[in-house]
Order: C-alpha cells, then sequence, then structure tokens
C-alpha cells in the first residue's frame, strides 16, 4: 500500500525522493511472518510488552467492521508506541492504535500487513495534592478514572459508559453528563503526550495553538495521545451525589414524552437520556425509558424534573447514588463482541411524529429478525450554555452548539444480518434527519457509521483540518479513523 503524499509544491519526482528518504524500505515484496516480527520489533520494546497474532487479547466491541489486524502490538510504555510507530514506517505497515476498542465506524482498512498498537496495559492515574489535576495514560478506562477520583474526593467530566477508554471517547469532543458544570471532553484536557506521525514523542499544550485545536475533536488523524493532563474537581465523597435512575413509560406516553424532553430547559445541573431496548430474554418485548440525571438531592431534581415525572412514568427507579455508581446504568452497552452497525445523527430538535416512526421501525425490526433482541436506540440530552461559553477558539469539536446526539444500534451475532441491519439503521438516520432542525446534517464523530461525508462530521472545522493534516501528517499514516486526507 503506497504512502499518500500532499506536498502540492512539489514536482512528482521530488515526492518519490522525499518518499524514499523517509520510508527505505515502503516497497515490500510480502508480509513478514508473525515470527519476524515479533523478534525484530519486540526485540525493541520494554519488559511487560508482547506481540500477538490474534485480537483475543484486544477485543472490540463490535465485530462489524473491525479492523482485521496482522499484528498486535500490545505495549507495555509510551515509549512503546513512539518505537511501534517508527516500525511501521520502516515498512510501510499501517496501524491503528486501540484502548478501549469501542469505536464501532466501518472506516477501517488495515491492509493486508497491518497493526492494532494496543494501549490498554497503559492505564496508570495519579493526581495532584490539592485534587485539581490528574494524570491519565492512554489506556485509562471510564471507570478506572470514576474508581480513582471517588477515592480520592474527586471527580472527573467522564464519558457515560464505564467501559470507554476515557481518551478515545474524549478526543472526539468527548459527551459527558456534567457538560452543564464542567464543558465537554475536550475542555477537560491541559497537555498531551503525542506520538507523532514520524514517531516523535512531544508534549502538546494550549501554547501550540493548531496543533492542539486539531486533537481537540480529530486526533486520531494526527498522533496518538499516549498520556494526559486533565482537569478534576475535588468534591467530598459525601457530596459527590446525583439523583439518577430509569424512568419507564408505555407506548401511549411516547409523543408527549419526546416533546417533554425537547421543550426541557436543561439547567447546569441536568442532562437526561431516553432509550428505546427490550424486556429481554424471553420475550425482548420493546420499551421506553428515560434515565435523567441531577446533580444534587431528590427533592431539587424532581422540581427540575418535574415535566418529566408528571406524564406518569409506569415505574420510577430515581435515586441518589454515589459517583462511584453513575455509570451502572450502562453496563448493558458495555459487553464486547457481537455486531452493531450503529448508525448516528446530531439534532437541534426532537420531532414526537419522527420518534413515533423510529420506535415502528425499532419494534418491526426486533419482531421481523430473531437474535437481535438486544438492539436499541438511544438519545442524549445536554445543556449547552457552558460548552458555548467556553467555546471553539482552542478545540476543532464542531458541535458545541447542539443539543440532542442519538445513534440506533442494531445488535445481533450472525453476520447474515448485517444487510438488513444497515438498512434498519439508515432508515432511522433518514427519518432523523429529515426533522433535524439543522441547515446541514451533522453527526458526533463518536455515534457515526463511517459513510459519512467530512463535512458532516467535522463541520466548519473541516478545512482548517485538512490543511493542518498536510503539515502534521503529510504522508497521511494516520488514516483510519474518518480521514481528512
Amino acid at each position: 500500500m503506497p504512502v499518500q503524499c500532499d506536498l502540492v509544491s512539489t514536482s512528482a519526482f521530488a515526492k518519490l525522493l522525499v518518499l524514499v528518504l523517509f520510508f527505505p524500505l515502503a516497497i515490500a515484496a510480502a508480509c513478514p511472518s508473525y515470527l519476524a516480527v515479533k523478534n525484530e520489533l519486540g526485540a525493541l520494546l520494554s519488559n511487560g510488552s508482547f506481540i500477538a497474532n490474534t485480537t483475543l487479547g484486544a477485543p472490540r466491541w463490535s465485530l462489524y467492521g473491525a479492523p482485521s489486524p496482522s499484528y498486535v502490538v500490545n505495549v507495555a510504555s509510551e515509549q512503546d508506541v513512539a518505537i511501534t510507530v517508527k516500525f511501521c514506517n520502516k515498512y510501510n505497515y499501517t496501524f491503528v492504535a486501540q484502548n478501549g476498542g469501542n469505536g464501532w465506524a466501518d472506516t477501517f482498512d488495515l491492509g493486508k500487513c497491518g497493526l492494532i498498537i494496543n494501549i490498554g496495559g497503559l492505564q496508570q492515574i495519579s493526581f495532584n495534592a490539592q485534587k485539581t489535576q490528574a494524570t491519565i495514560q492512554g489506556g485509562a478506562q471510564v471507570d478506572e478514572m470514576i474508581n480513582a477520583a471517588y477515592t480520592n474526593n474527586a471527580r472527573f467530566a467522564n464519558p457515560t459508559c464505564s467501559c470507554l477508554g476515557f481518551l478515545g471517547a474524549v478526543l472526539g469532543g468527548g459527551l459527558t453528563r456534567m457538560m452543564g458544570l464542567y464543558g465537554t471532553g475536550v475542555d477537560q484536557l491541559l497537555s498531551v503526550s503525542l506520538v507523532m506521525a514520524s514517531g516523535e514523542a512531544v508534549q502538546v499544550n494550549r501554547s501550540d495553538s493548531d496543533l492542539w485545536w486539531a486533537l481537540g475533536g480529530a486526533a486520531p488523524n494526527f498522533g496518538i495521545v499516549t498520556s494526559a493532563i486533565i482537569k478534576a474537581y475535588p468534591v467530598p465523597a459525601a457530596q459527590n451525589m446525583a439523583w439518577q435512575g430509569s424512568l419507564t413509560f408505555s407506548d401511549d406516553k411516547l409523543e408527549s414524552l419526546i416533546q417533554t424532553v425537547n421543550d426541557l430547559d436543561l439547567k447546569p445541573h441536568m442532562q437526561i437520556d431516553f432509550l428505546f431496548s427490550t424486556s429481554g430474554p424471553p420475550l425482548y418485548s420493546p420499551m421506553i425509558s428515560a434515565i435523567p440525571i441531577f446533580l444534587g438531592n431528590t427533592s431539587a431534581a424532581e422540581v427540575a424534573f418535574a415535566p418529566i415525572l408528571k406524564l406518569g412514568p409506569t415505574s420510577n427507579e430515581a435515586q441518589e447514588i454515589p459517583y462511584s455508581q453513575w455509570s451502572n446504568w450502562s453496563e448493558s452497552f458495555c459487553q464486547k463482541g457481537g455486531r452493531k452497525p450503529a448508525y448516528g445523527a446530531s439534532l437541534a430538535q426532537l420531532d414526537p411524529e419522527t420518534w413515533r416512526a423510529v420506535f415502528e421501525e425499532f419494534k418491526a425490526f426486533i419482531a421481523a429478525n430473531p437474535g437481535t433482541g438486544n438492539s436499541s436506540i438511544l438519545a442524549e440530552n445536554y445543556p449547552l450554555e457552558k460548552a458555548i461559553e467556553i467555546g471553539s477558539a482552542t478545540s476543532s469539536y464542531p458541535f458545541r452548539n447542539i443539543r440532542s446526539h442519538v445513534v440506533a444500534i442494531p445488535w445481533y451475532t450472525n453476520a447474515s444480518f448485517d444487510a438488513t441491519a444497515n438498512a434498519f439503521g439508515s432508515k432511522v438516520r433518514d427519518l432523523w434527519r429529515a426533522t433535524d432542525g439543522l441547515a446541514h446534517n451533522s453527526t458526533y464523530i463518536n455515534f457515526a457509521h463511517g459513510d459519512e461525508s467530512l463535512p458532516t462530521i467535522y463541520g466548519t472545522s473541516l478545512s482548517r483540518l485538512q490543511d493542518l493534516k498536510k503539515r502534521y501528517d503529510p504522508y497521511n499514516r494516520f488514516n483510519q479513523w474518518f480521514p481528512l486526507a
């Protein structure tokens, strides 16, 4: 697979000369054996690292569209990442970094000699004395972050799902149930350790204005973040509480629920998701749920969410719970494996008629396709004031002014369902887009399927990102996640 060049000011001969100088062994006759890679690269890596020719040690959340590597390099140090990138450059091997393995988009194409650089073993988390900052490595997962913060009388503005790689989610923008208080995930970053396309390891912070801006929404196109210093928020454990839980609604309340969520004035301490799922085995009956969260006590929460509660849920499990349990409700999403060709969209408004049509499509899909009963449709709705106040000057994340981010997740194991599942997901996305209230289709990158146009993913940031891509990665070495080049 030839390295792509974007040096528009040079001749074709000069491009070829640069290619030969930088990647002298770029034209490989064939993929080397696993033993050859293990012997050569393995001799350079730190103790504790290992190279495998199977993904069993680096499982994916979804097998649909998952990267198919020839080798998996399980690193034991941040330096190992830089060494592996240089090794890949030497032989022109395609590579992609993985931490939680939850990215589901089908943009992966590792070719014949591709590597996964698995940074999941880099899990160190430490705090400063004031508990206002933490240094985290690239493999730290959300549940590990939550537990570390809670035991240190602090909290992070973390993603909801406990099984996500923290930095993987954050560097795409970073939706968080605490967005109203602290801003988006990228707003939590203070500095990062980055392995660049050359294999050079550098420190990047806001003083590196262009690269810093690019990393805050499009990082996988510019490097591998091996660690970061992020904001932490000191909160005594006794006060580190929120009112949260599932509210279940009958079918006839769907339109009222959607309209009420659409009209709800989300204050900084509030956030609400709603969910189409099933009751599970044996019947897999379709269900409608809402999952509100209020960063405060029950009495204040019930006032804030009174319009939702007045609809009369058939069950109400909301209660005050500690920060260490806020992500527990998402555990059903975390099972790895299976096939989950997800389709997402971002919406400025929620239209009740659209959501009725979506729910009917969901019910029909479950009923017609045995083995799809774990499928779901999720809508996350956020207060925007803080994210807009912080603004986009220091990050490329383009959708600070969009309140709702939604995703349809068909879930099954039989690959023969792929075409049916894709047709379902695509149809649901079309329904959403028809009434999204936006001038242009927009999709949060971490919810996207992979077939979207680049303007749909990167919005108004696209042109500048593409210019910066030519500067920082002119040979398009980072080309696996909604590639800019």
